[in-house]
């Protein structure tokens, strides 16, 4: 995740200034990698299940996606650039989604909470320091030097995977009939995802709409967003650490519930908040966030089985994916339609809704 956001803050430089593109050219190398997640992450943990092994394809995830950021260096062509980018999309997320089935491999089930609480806070950590140091690397070296650092990081995470220990329990030889037919007998799985879609299509809305409601405050200066964000960001990662032991000891659903709950209230008061109430409302969404995150990682480890958890993570990452490529779309909708507040409340209606409505489904399913 660190390689992931690590380009983004040369992307203007590289894309636009080197490269002779356009806007709409640096967003579309944003843009081509999810849509490559949407595709693949599902396809790769069939492939995965179906073999029984992890490792091999981990190993060729990062390995190829090293290759193709090495590639980016002598890349003179708009196509081509983002042609290779949606491959190199494809081989990255066969990696990290398939190292999340193998942590989900862990035969200490009783741990499961607290692993997906390590895994979230590696996850938005990385997230959340590869922009500013790759605005750095720009700075002092070049438009490509955060590329030619994501090649370095991915061939070392390559290596390393060579050290990861494969889960025993795995039956090799299954067939992909056999393997959707037991997703498909578990359609709780739709649950986590479903949360995880909608957190992710809020966090799509925060990448288009929350810089420009800073500016209309009269936060101008980049540094200042990035304050914001970091304000959301930090406790965000760190807290997933204890969220994660805390939604193993009660279960997954209470936290998901509630946490969602608070999070869409409080969501739905960004849009009306002066800049000075702006900063602990940012922390709160990050807290909120954190309660949120690992419950559904740990739900959808506890309802696939041994067969089924790489399938069943490709299709939580899909649908993470999926919503964060649709939230900037709904969100300039919803501010050219009634402005900044509107957008914002619209996507705390959505995690509103959802909670409630899981927890009626809940509270039924426990009386039964």
């Amino acid at each position: 995740m660190f390689n992931l956001t690590l380009v983004v803050a040369g992307l203007r430089e590289f894309v636009i200034d080197d490269l002779g593109g356009t806007v709409r050219d640096a967003t579309l190398f944003f843009s081509v990698e999810t849509f490559a997640y949407i595709l693949f992450a599902p396809l790769w943990g069939l492939v995965s299940d179906r073999s029984g092994r992890r490792r091999p394809f981990i190993v060729a995830g990062f390995a190829s996606s090293a290759l193709i950021y090495a590639a980016y260096q002598g890349i003179d062509s708009i196509p081509l650039l983002l042609g290779l980018r949606f491959v190199q999309g494809a081989c990255a997320v066969m990696g990290w989604s398939l190292v999340m089935a193998l942590v989900l491999d862990r035969p200490d089930r009783n741990r499961t909470g607290r692993y997906m609480g390590w895994m979230g806070a590696a996850l938005i950590f990385g997230v959340g320091i590869g922009a500013p140091v790759g605005g750095y690397l720009t700075r002092w070296f070049g438009a490509r030097a955060p590329l030619g650092a994501a090649a370095v990081l991915f061939g070392v995470l390559a290596i390393g995977a060579f050290w990861l220990l494969e889960s025993t329990d795995l039956r090799r030889g299954l067939r992909i009939r056999r393997i959707l037919r037991a997703l498909g007998a578990t359609p709780r799985l739709l649950l986590p995802m479903a949360f995880h879609f909608v957190d992710r299509l809020a966090v799509g809305l925060f990448v288009v709409i929350f810089p420009l409601y800073l500016d209309t405050l009269g936060a101008g200066d980049a540094a200042v967003r990035g304050r914001y964000l970091s304000a959301f960001l930090l406790p965000f990662a760190f807290l997933q650490i204890f969220t994660g032991r805390w939604s193993e000891r009660i279960g997954p659903y209470r936290p998901l519930i509630f946490g969602s709950l608070a999070y869409g209230v409080v969501l739905t008061t960004v849009g009306v908040a002066s800049l000075f109430l702006l900063g602990p409302v940012m922390i709160a969404l990050g807290l909120l966030a954190a309660v949120m995150f690992p419950p559904a990682m740990l739900l959808t480890a506890r309802l696939a089985t041994a067969n089924t958890r790489a399938s069943a993570m490709g299709g939580f990452n899909l649908a993470g994916s999926l919503g964060f490529a649709v939230g900037p779309l709904v969100g300039a909708w919803a501010y050219g339609t009634l402005g900044f507040g509107f957008a914002f409340a619209l996507c705390g209606v959505f995690e509103i809704v959802l909670a409630l409505g899981t927890a009626v489904w809940w509270l039924r399913t426990r009386e039964r």
